[in-house]
Order: structure tokens, then sequence, then C-alpha cells
């Protein structure tokens, strides 16, 4: 049995922060599955229900052990390919957070860099999710608990500039988005970002052009080509796309979209190599 399926939150607070859950769930002891996941504005908390953990540089291995305690992990926006290794049963529930999302559930504290030794959820309520078989059940108690934890964070410059490069208004310069759309210095903008969200807007914005382009493409235009698509996403041109896709997947585009595949119904994208 193997089971991956993605749900949106019930709540209407939630769904303001949370792009979306998913559960994957293998039964084979057996077997060893391993992936690559590819840059992402979005950040994760993943829960494994009984695994080993051992994290290598961009390189996270998981092994299942009947006897060991729920895992917590949270993965920060990525700017370079994250390979999972997973080795035997899996049974794993995740969060998806939008960019700014997670900032609204820690109450203040900060979050910043990939943490394995997390600590989010108390033990017995992971149990109590990984003992819920209903999937809408499930989701109303995730819900629940993120509801619990809720302490909203306000930032409108963050906020604002989140807008802009989602909305992909113009293909204007970072200084000129801070000083004309926001009335901040770029040196300010670039301190948000990294407190807020650990990550350069310069950087930030490429991710979103790479992942919009990739949307595109997977999609709605798997037959049209990439000039046209990197047109779209405001690449300078082709080989601009070709040179940031290598930067963040360390392939060339054609490459890059031949081995990887969508999994769920969502925008998850993975290369699996097992």
């Amino acid at each position: 049995m193997r089971i991956f399926e993605t749900f949106k939150p019930e709540s209407e607070l939630i769904r303001k922060y949370v792009s979306y859950y998913y559960l994957h769930i293998t039964d084979n002891q057996n077997e060893e599955n391993e992936y690559i996941c590819y840059p992402h504005y979005n950040n994760t908390i993943s829960l494994y229900s009984s695994h080993r953990f051992k994290y290598e540089p961009d390189h996270a291995i998981l092994e299942f052990d009947i006897e060991s305690k729920p895992v917590q992990i949270y993965t920060p926006i990525r700017e370079r390919p994250l390979k999972v290794t997973q080795i035997g049963f899996v049974c794993k529930i995740a969060i998806v957070f939008n960019p700014f999302g997670i900032n609204q559930f820690l109450n203040g504290s900060s979050l910043l860099t990939f943490d394995a030794n997390f600590s989010f959820f108390e033990e017995e309520e992971i149990k109590q999710l990984f003992g819920t078989s209903n999937i809408e059940k499930l989701v109303t108690f995730v819900d629940h608990l993120l509801i619990k934890r809720y302490a909203k964070v306000e930032n409108l410059y963050i906020e604002k500039a989140l807008d802009l490069f989602r909305d992909n208004v113009d293909d204007i310069s970072i200084d000129s988005i801070a000083e004309n759309k926001l009335g901040i210095s770029r040196k300010h903008l670039n301190r948000l970002f990294h407190k807020y969200l650990n990550i350069s807007p310069q950087k930030y914005r490429s991710i979103v052009r790479f992942r919009e382009l990739m949307s595109n493409k997977l999609s709605n235009n798997r037959d049209q080509n990439l000039s046209d698509l990197s047109h779209q996403a405001n690449y300078t041109d082709q080989s601009h796309f070709i040179k940031a896709c290598k930067l963040l997947t360390g392939v060339a585009p054609a490459k890059f979209f031949n081995d990887g595949k969508i999994i769920g119904k969502e925008d998850t994208f993975w290369k699996f190599s097992s």
C-alpha cells in the first residue's frame, strides 16, 4: 500500500497561512525510498510516527523503528535541493506553510533554519494524529492544533513585499521595490526578510519566479516552449531561466522536467532516485 494525499485546511483562519497538508504512507518494511525536493518558498513541518533520524548537509535520512518516538522536523524556505531517504515503513503527516505562515504559530520565537530536534506539537498530540484514520477528522484535528497555537504576527512591509513578488506586477529592481513601493531602504527590507524568512529578497524572488514557471509548465502548459514560459515568468530570456534553473536545481531545465514528477494534487514536485 502506498498513499500520498494532499488536503486543504478546513478552517478559514488556517487557510490564510497554510497552503496544504499531506499524508504519506507506505507499508513495505523492506523498501528504501529516495527522492529530491527542489527549492520552494513554502516551509514545512514534517511529522513521522516512529523513526530514527539522521541529517547530513542537504540530506535527511529516516528509518522506521517501532521503538522510536515521533520525529518532528522543520524545513525552512529552501534555496538548494534536499535529498530525503526513507527506509522501511513510512507514516508521515506534513504541514506546508505559506512563506509568512509559520511565524503566526511560534508565539514570537524564532524558527529560521532546518531543525531536526523540533518540538512544536506535544508527543500525545502527535500520537492522536497518527491514530486518526478518518481523513476529515485528521484535517479538523490539525486545524485545531494550529488554532491553539495561533498568535498573529504582522509586518506590513513583509506582507506587501510578498504580495508584490507573488503577483509579479513589474520586473523592477529590489531597490525600487523597497524605496518606491514600500517606502523603506533596501537594507531595511533585507533585514526584515532575514528576520522573518531567513532569506534575502533577491533569492526569494528568484525562487518564486522559478516555481511559477515550473507550475505553469507542469500543470497548465506542458507543450509550451521554455522561451515563452520564461517570458511569462519575467525572466529576461530563456538563457536567464536556464541559468536560474541550474543554480537552484543543479541541472538544466530539460533534465529537471524529465526527471521529476508532481506528487498529489498540489505543487509537490519530487525526483525519485529509487
